[in-house]
């Protein structure tokens, strides 16, 4: 599993962002996401999958693609 696919997992089973509006493409904006949301995400990926990326940085990805992109980083660093 890639890490979009495990953050849209995590968007739509934890967070209960409706499946429709989670797709590569879609920005923060789109999925309906404010600074506390972003904050809950950041503490699931740390508890979940012990990547450890800060709210302020989720806020900075222009879309789900990139930020599932990032993800994917910090878990190989996590790994290395």
């Amino acid at each position: 599993m890639n890490g979009y696919e495990k953050l849209r997992n995590i968007l739509v089973d934890e967070l209960r962002v409706a499946p429709d509006l989670v797709s590569p493409g879609a920005s923060l904006e789109d999925i309906e996401f404010d600074s506390l949301t972003l904050v809950e995400l950041s503490l699931l990926l740390e508890r979940d999958l012990g990547v450890d990326i800060e709210d302020h940085e989720l806020k900075d990805v222009p879309d789900l693609a990139a930020m599932g992109r990032l993800l994917e980083q910090r878990m190989a660093g996590a790994e290395a």
